[in-house]
């Protein structure tokens, strides 16, 4: 993405949360980013496009974000209670939730069917992360887990405004896990779920997997685009990660310790969003080469 599109995501943004979605007008957004209709329209087909590539670009930092926050630490619920906590925050910092109200209340089935996707796509991140933490036994009561984790992160949330309970997502999030693995030992005790296994996933329209090989050119050229100072650093991150993404078995723990300091050594430049969706693409691949690693199958 370059920096005069993300410059049209920032600008309409910040009317869609001053004005409301339905009250801001494509015109709007042109005086305020101060572009023409027509390059507003090379970008986004629509106001709806405009405003699903905010939501998207979010959900785009979460998932690079998650997977670096892994970085050198063995899996656990810890580490799936930080990235749980990622999305949360981002929502708050970036005040994502007025949109996701508008969307919901819009009755706009373009944009309801999007927030729909997002919302599997999340489930699907639950019971993935669900099995790859506690053990390859939980992959039949994975994706009831997943429902019932969000379930009571969501009511936790919203009861904690209307009780003026100050939100501590750390404490929450915690008990929320503790809890799920008495629920999953007791599924599994039982023999019960309500919700075959990767029913999420394969209800989410998944875009089609990145090129390897183009993923790994596109890595080397931007180490290319960095200042004098830092390319060096960026040429040798980069030449790892290509080598890595080329192999048939990529090491995730290792891609984690290098992939953050690489993508933040575009931070403040020109190509952070490019730097960005490319390391989207990195995780992409190397999910799909590596697999996910499964734990003893017992409880």
């Amino acid at each position: 993405m370059n920096e005069r599109k993300q410059h049209v995501l920032a600008a309409a943004r910040q009317l869609f949360l001053e004005n409301g979605f339905a009250h801001t007008s494509i015109q709007n957004i042109l005086d305020e980013a101060g572009i023409s209709k027509g390059t507003f329209y090379n970008y986004f087909s629509s106001k709806n496009e405009c405003l699903m590539a905010i939501i998207q670009q979010s959900w785009e930092e979460s998932a690079i974000l998650r997977n670096e926050i892994a970085a050198g630490k063995p899996d656990g619920p810890e580490v799936m209670g930080e990235q749980i906590l990622i999305r949360l925050r981002l929502n708050r910092e970036q005040n994502l939730l007025p949109l996701f109200d508008a969307i919901l209340s819009s009755g706009d089935e373009e944009l309801r069917g999007f927030m729909k996707e997002i919302h599997l796509s999340e489930l699907a991140w639950s019971e993935s992360r669900i099995v790859e933490v506690y053990g390859e036994w939980t992959r039949p009561f994975a994706a009831d887990a997943a429902i019932l984790q969000f379930g009571m992160l969501s009511q936790f949330l919203r009861f904690s405004a209307i009780l003026d309970i100050k939100e501590d997502f750390p404490v929450i999030i915690s008990f929320i896990l503790r809890r799920l693995e008495v629920i999953l030992r007791d599924l599994a005790e039982h023999n019960e779920f309500l919700i075959p296994p990767g029913r999420f996933s394969n209800t989410v329209s998944l875009l089609p997997l990145p090129d390897v090989d183009e993923t790994a050119d596109r890595i080397v050229r931007l180490a290319d685009l960095l200042p004098d100072e830092q390319r060096s650093k960026g040429l040798e991150y980069s030449g790892f990660l290509s080598e890595e993404l080329a192999s048939e078995r990529p090491r995730l723990q290792l891609i984690r310790t290098v992939a953050g300091p690489f993508r933040k050594l575009f931070d403040g430049t020109p190509h952070a969003s490019e730097a960005r969706s490319t390391m989207r693409d990195v995780w992409r691949v190397v999910r799909d080469r590596s697999g996910a690693a499964e734990k003893p199958d017992e409880f």
